[in-house]
């Protein structure tokens, strides 16, 4: 979507495995053709989950960045360590591996949350931590506390079964409003993309197409509403303000509480 509507923009795919991303490229030009693509789409090795590797990728680009799309995710239940490792600590170690390559002031990033993190939330038994998930700005000590939050509820008891996803997404919403204040020269939105069909929810029943889920993080990424509001908001599918508690269906009305203090 970016490459066939915006001209001017040069795409850098993040991928763990070098392979599987070079062949997202074939299947990007193939279907795009070769002339929207070329000297326009390159991909860039990088596992999210990894320090290291982070740190790598980051001094292989060059110049300034546009914006940075926090995608990568896993989901899995029964692994709450890896799930919070890749869904929360992966957008934060790109965005902060990144920070100084994006562009001042305006450079935009967007990470890729999910309706299960208002719905964890909603569901939570955990009263101190549903409180802090539902109004970022009252946690006093900023990302440092909440890294530590992070490492502290590992257990199914706090965060009840199933849920580990839920959980981490929560955190990366939480996340996007600490960051995004503590950098009010950047556009940092938290968006949910829909239930959409992919390889991580096949067999759930998803049947909204990849490319519909592009939609809403294209949005967040171009568009010129975004420099007229506040920042650090988390956006439903259909590309309108949502709560960070209450699950908010496409369609529903606009959430229109605080921002914060």
């Amino acid at each position: 979507m970016l490459l066939e509507k915006y001209p001017d923009v040069h795409v850098i795919l993040g991928s763990r495995n070098e392979g599987r991303g070079n062949d997202a490229v074939k299947d990007i030009t193939s279907s795009l053709g070769t002339d929207k693509c070329h000297g326009r789409l390159e991909v860039l090795q990088m596992d999210t989950s990894s320090d290291e590797s982070v740190r790598t990728a980051a001094d292989r680009i060059t110049g300034t960045l546009y914006g940075i799309v926090n995608n990568a995710g896993v989901h899995s239940d029964s692994d709450i360590k890896l799930t919070v490792g890749t869904n929360y600590l992966g957008p934060k170690r790109v965005s902060e591996a990144l920070l100084d390559k994006l562009e001042r002031p305006g450079g935009r990033i967007v990470n890729i949350s999910s309706a299960s993190a208002p719905m964890f939330v909603q569901s939570c038994t955990n009263q101190d931590l549903v409180a802090k998930l539902s109004e970022p700005w009252t946690i006093s000590g900023g990302i440092q506390e909440l890294d530590e939050i992070s490492t502290s509820h590992h257990d199914e008891n706090v965060i009840g079964s199933n849920n580990a996803y839920g959980y981490s997404k929560a955190l990366l919403s939480a996340y996007t409003w600490l960051f995004a204040r503590d950098h009010p020269d950047l556009i940092v939105n938290a968006i949910t993309p829909g239930f959409i069909n992919t390889d991580m929810t096949s067999g759930w029943g998803a049947t909204n197409s990849p490319e519909k889920g592009a939609i809403p993080p294209v949005w967040l990424l171009m568009s010129d509403e975004l420099t007229k509001v506040p920042t650090g908001r988390y956006y439903g599918s259909d590309c309108k303000r949502s709560p960070w508690n209450v699950y908010r269906g496409p369609g529903d009305p606009v959430y229109e509480g605080p921002d914060g203090k």
